[in-house]
This record gives C-alpha cells, sequence and structure tokens, in this order.
C-alpha cells in the first residue's frame, strides 16, 4: 500500500505525457510491434523479443501514450516491492537485525521516489530497462528464496526461467551469475558450496554469449560497439560516466536524457574518476568484514556499471537510466546506516524529510516530459555545447509549426557539428516550411 501510494505520488503527473524522442523509432512508427502477427514475424531475425512483446500488447489494446505509461508505472511498483523482499532478506542475514526492521520499507520507498528513476519510469521506451530489473531481481529472490527453503523448483526452474525471460527484453541481464555470487560473499556465503545451486544459470549465460555471437544481429552490434573505441580509451570514458551516474544518485538535481560526456581517448582524461573509483574499490575492500552492506552496494554498482561497458561500449557513453538496477543496494546501503546511526524518532525525521525531498524532485523532474519541447528546451540547458539535443529541439519545433524557432535550432547544431548529416536535412525541411509560410529565409 505504501509503495503505490509513493509510486502515484510521485508520477501521477506523468500519465497525460505524450510519446518522445526514440519512442517514435520503436514503437510509433514501429510497424512490427503494431499487430500480433507482426511481433511473431519479427521473431525470427529481431532482438528484445519479450520487450516487443509488451509494446505489441499495449498497441494493441489501443490506449494511447497513457496505456502505456501506466503500464510502465505498475512494472516500477513492483519493481519496488521487489526491492522491498530482497531488502528484507539481505537485512535478515545481519547480526543487527533487530536494529533493521524499518530499513526494507525505506530501502523500497526510496527506490519507487528517486528522481534519477524517471528515465526509466516515464519515458516510456525506457521500459527495457525497468522491466529488464523486473525480471532481474525477481530471478534474484527467486534464487535467494529457494536457497532458504531448499526449493529446487526456485533453484533449478524458476530462477533459470526468469533469467532468460531477462535476457529477452535487455542484454545486460548477463551479469546475473556474478550478481548471485555478489549476493552470496555480501550474506557471509561462500561460492564454492552456492555454485551447485548456481550451475544452471551459469550454464544458461554460457549458451546466451554462444547465441549472441552466432546470431547476425547481435554479432553485428557487438562488432560496431567494439570499434568506437580502444581498449584503454573505453576503461577512461566509462570510469567517467561512472562517476557521472554516481553523482546523479547522489545529487538528483541536474537530471539530463542526453548528458554532453566526452569520449576519452586515454587515462590521462580521467585522473579524477580514476582516483574515485580506486578510492570507492578500497573503501569496498576496508568494509566486506565490519559493514558489508556498504561493500555490497559499491560491488553491486561497479558490476552493474562498468564490465560489460568496457568491453562493449555504448555511443551513448551514459544515461541515468542503467543506475535503475545499479541504485537499489546503494539506497539499502544508506538506510542501514540511517538506522544504525540514528534513534528512533531522528530517524523518522530524516527518512520522512529525504522521503518528500526526492518525492518533490521526481514531481518536478516528470514536469519535463510534459511535450517534446520542454523536454529538450531543458536538455539543451543542460548540454548547450551537443549539437544532437539542438538538432532534438528543433525537430520538436519543426513538428509543432515552431519554424523560425526549429531553424535557429538546426543552424546551431550544425555550428556546433558540421557533420551531423540530420540536421543538415532538417535545416532544409525548415527553410521549406518557412518559405511556403512566406517568411524570410535567414543567410
Amino acid at each position: 500500500m505504501w509503495l503505490a501510494l509513493a509510486v502515484g505520488v510521485g508520477y501521477a503527473n506523468v500519465l497525460g505525457s505524450p510519446f518522445q524522442f526514440d519512442d517514435y523509432n520503436v514503437i510509433v512508427n514501429e510497424q512490427r510491434v503494431h499487430s500480433w502477427a507482426g511481433w511473431f514475424a519479427a521473431l525470427t531475425g529481431g532482438i528484445r523479443p519479450l520487450l516487443k512483446l509488451t509494446y505489441t500488447l499495449n498497441w494493441t489494446m489501443d490506449t494511447g501514450a497513457a496505456g502505456f505509461h501506466l503500464t510502465n508505472l505498475l512494472i516500477h511498483w513492483f519493481n519496488a516491492f521487489l526491492v522491498y523482499r530482497l531488502a528484507q532478506a539481505y537485512a535478515g542475514q545481519q547480526w543487527q537485525r533487530n536494529s533493521l526492521r524499518h530499513v526494507p520499507l525505506l530501502t523500497a520507498l526510496l527506490f519507487a521516489v528517486h528522481p534519477v528513476h524517471t528515465e526509466a519510469v516515464s519515458y516510456i521506451c525506457g521500459r527495457s530497462a525497468s522491466l529488464m530489473t523486473l525480471l532481474y531481481l525477481s530471478a534474484l529472490l527467486s534464487y535467494v528464496t529457494g536457497r532458504t527453503r531448499d526449493s529446487r523448483i526456485l533453484l533449478y526452474v524458476a530462477t533459470p526461467l526468469l533469467f532468460v525471460l531477462a535476457l529477452g527484453v535487455k542484454e545486460t541481464a548477463m551479469t546475473l551469475p556474478l550478481a548471485l555470487l555478489l549476493w552470496e560473499a555480501g550474506c557471509g556465503g561462500r561460492w564454492q558450496t552456492s555454485f551447485r545451486q548456481q550451475w544452471p544459470v551459469w550454464a544458461l549465460s554460457l549458451v546466451a554469449v554462444l547465441l549472441f555471437i552466432f546470431s547476425n544481429r547481435y554479432f553485428a552490434l557487438m562488432q560496431n560497439s567494439a570499434e568506437l573505441n580502444s581498449l584503454y580509451g573505453n576503461l577512461a570514458t566509462n570510469l567517467y560516466g561512472f562517476s557521472y551516474l554516481l553523482r546523479q544518485w547522489a545529487l538528483p538535481l541536474w537530471l539530463n536524457i542526453d548528458p554532453d560526456l566526452p569520449l576519452l581517448q586515454g587515462l590521462t582524461g580521467a585522473l579524477l574518476p580514476l582516483c574515485l573509483f580506486i578510492g570507492l574499490f578500497a573503501l569496498m575492500l576496508a568494509c566486506w568484514r565490519r559493514r558489508p552492506w556498504i561493500s555490497f552496494a559499491l560491488a553491486w554498482a561497479m558490476l552493474q556499471l562498468i564490465p560489460l561497458y568496457l568491453f562493449l561500449p555504448r555511443l551513448d557513453i551514459a544515461n541515468e537510466r542503467q543506475l535503475y538496477l545499479a541504485s537499489w543496494p546503494l539506497l539499502l546501503a544508506l538506510s542501514i546506516e540511517l538506522a544504525l546511526r540514528l534513534n528512533g524518532k531522528v530517524f523518522g525525521l530524516v527518512s520522512a524529510a529525504l522521503l518528500l525531498s526526492l518525492t518533490s524532485l521526481t514531481v518536478l523532474r516528470n514536469q519535463v516530459y510534459a511535450s517534446e519541447i520542454s523536454l529538450w528546451q531543458d536538455t539543451v540547458l543542460k548540454s548547450p555545447d551537443k549539437a544532437r539535443t539542438h538538432n532534438n529541439l528543433g525537430h520538436a519545433y519543426l513538428l509543432a509549426d515552431r519554424n523560425e524557432e526549429a531553424r535557429r535550432e538546426f543552424a546551431t547544431a550544425l555550428q556546433l557539428d558540421p557533420q551531423l548529416y540530420q540536421a543538415h536535412y532538417n535545416l532544409l525541411r525548415a527553410d521549406d516550411e518557412i518559405d511556403k509560410a512566406g517568411g524570410t529565409l535567414r543567410p
């Protein structure tokens, strides 16, 4: 009930928001998700079939963007409940568990209202992150419960099945086998013995790797990704992205759907992020025995944000939706520290203030999604030197028949990046619309 209330208060104002940006590429203009026949036909050559199944379900229900948003909110609410159950299981393994009875609910509420999650919830095609997280955390909870109850059904059937479904939504679910080992380490288990219950997931991960390699579509994507940068460049860029995302989590005051982050070629450009990473890694090792929740949180964040993107980098260096799966142990560690350091009344007041602040920031952030123009106006303010943001704002203006403003943004985009062919094309469109309206073309 409390989680449903938190999600409702934080996200009610996003239900009227329209489709945005990539939503048009993957949903509105994608015929293969407009019918069940199209979805079945795409199974042989497409990727992320389970994600597209949910798009097809929403589209065929004919409820418009509101139906997609409502589905995203239901997914987010269920994820908050999974965080609550996992926090319960984790706190129950700690010797201070009598002092941690309020930690699971606080952790789940913080997860439900943290504004850094808005990109995965309010941005419709951010569902790839939230739906994958739902299946990923369900698999983790199935494994934890199976270990506790010694249930072979949960360990050898439910957990592997949920893992496969998560892969059908987003390939980054490949980290689940390592996450199971990390859970064992964080709860005082031994990986040598726990591997006996984990082997089906590890076997499936090997099969998935082979399928990705021998799939023409996936192999082409991996090949293009591998050619983006050198290994040292990838390491430097990912460390920079890692530090940026941690800042966004800790101080969610400058949330940005398209941040302007540099593509680095060597470690000399990432000395501060490198020092931050080394410091956090040292803290993780130092806390492993006395404050294992801090170590677990840092190790989980590193696992979710660095390894995959190190070897298979993204064209977009970092997006806040990456934090959706990565952030809940950080919130768990924060809740545990508050519970152990503050007495009951002060703990309640601090928790209430924190929840109120985060909810307010989420409501304010969701106002940006009211239209495509407001979304990209906000993005241009935060990434003024990125050509793509100006081009996208210009395109939003063009769709709204604000042609002079559109032309201004396209011209700015070309000043920043003369090779941006989309801006060249859009500038011609804007000039054509101005000419049809009898306006005056600017040089």
